[in-house]
């Protein structure tokens, strides 16, 4: 895991049937996806040399596609697959964090057609990190509610993973004003969302919740919903009213980049007693076991890189 700058030699991207170092990647600003922010993409962690719950991520991915009606990317389900062995094989990382994207491409006249555009698949693999520090893994981060309201589900839907991210760059800004590096948003009802990259749930009384709508439908979020139930955990996908969040028992984010993150504060108020609760930690203790099981993993094709070319679509 990492924190500071990630070096350009252990990342490797891929565009336009081509792989390179990461720093080279290079998109035209004809392409919409930069003009529009005409985008979908997905992230999935390698851990000890395999993908975690890589098909999970697929269909995601695959969902996404269709929702933004990329009927013209090059490769289907298996070639992006090997896209991303490839990616990570070449750096020969054990632990990565690997990211596919898909833009609109370039119309061919000055009108923009959308329907005149060749979609465009990207992808890069570099060093595993996490949504928070190192030290907020270990020891809970300190989250605020912004004031920022929410991108609506009406105008963006949040279950396609896309970079039309303002309302989160907003936020963050008032985070870094308030002394803080992580920020919730709030939808125009008064309940909790989401924050950048990250899901949220709260416990009370040991019951957990988490917003059932309005939000990125996360695979590590199903992971917990899971964990859960095999906990015998009482567990909703619910509306969460902002105090409910800073009123917990325990707080705790779920994502691709670090798993299970305990919060220890939001607004400067610490949660509970401001340390990392019991069952958020029991969680995670589960979660990174889950990693081992051969039903979560998909190993790198590490002996293949550099081998073959990813099958594109005639």
């Amino acid at each position: 895991m990492t924190d500071g700058p990630i070096p350009a030699s252990t990342s490797i991207g891929f565009i336009d049937g081509a792989f390179m170092p990461l720093a080279d990647l290079q998109l035209p600003v004809s392409d919409l996806g930069f003009q529009l922010s005409d985008v979908c993409y997905d992230t999935v962690h390698v851990w000890d040399g395999a993908f975690f719950r890589l098909p999970d991520h697929l269909d995601r991915w695959e969902r996404s596609v269709a929702a933004r009606r990329f009927d013209s990317l090059p490769y289907d389900r298996e070639g992006v697959a090997e896209v991303l062995h490839d990616c990570v094989a070449r750096t020969d990382l054990r632990e990565a964090m690997v990211t596919v994207v898909a833009t609109r491409g370039s119309p061919t006249g000055p009108h923009k057609d959308l329907r005149t555009c060749r979609n465009r698949l990207l992808a890069w693999a570099q060093p595993y990190y996490s949504v928070v520090s190192e030290r907020g893994m270990i020891e809970g981060c300190d989250i605020i509610v912004s004031e920022t309201r929410r991108i609506p589900p009406g105008a963006v839907d949040p279950t396609v993973k896309n970079f039309g991210r303002l309302d989160f760059v907003a936020a963050l800004f008032e985070a870094y004003d308030r002394n803080a590096s992580y920020a919730l948003l709030v939808d125009g009802e008064g309940h909790v969302t989401e924050g950048r990259g990250w899901n949220l749930f709260t416990l009370h009384g040991g019951r957990l919740t988490s917003p059932g709508s309005g939000v990125l439908e996360g695979i590590t979020r199903r992971t917990v919903l899971e964990l859960a139930e095999q906990l015998n955990i009482d567990t909703e996908l619910t509306p969460v009213p902002v105090e409910a969040v800073r009123s917990a028992d325990e707080v705790f984010l779920t994502s691709t980049a670090g798993g299970i993150v305990p919060v220890r504060s939001v607004d400067a108020a610490p949660i509970a007693d401001g340390c990392p609760g019991p069952v958020t930690a029991r969680l995670r203790e589960l979660y990174w076991a889950l990693h081992d099981d051969p039903g979560y993993r998909t190993e790198v094709h590490y002996s293949a890189a550099g081998k073959t070319e990813p099958t594109a679509r005639p």
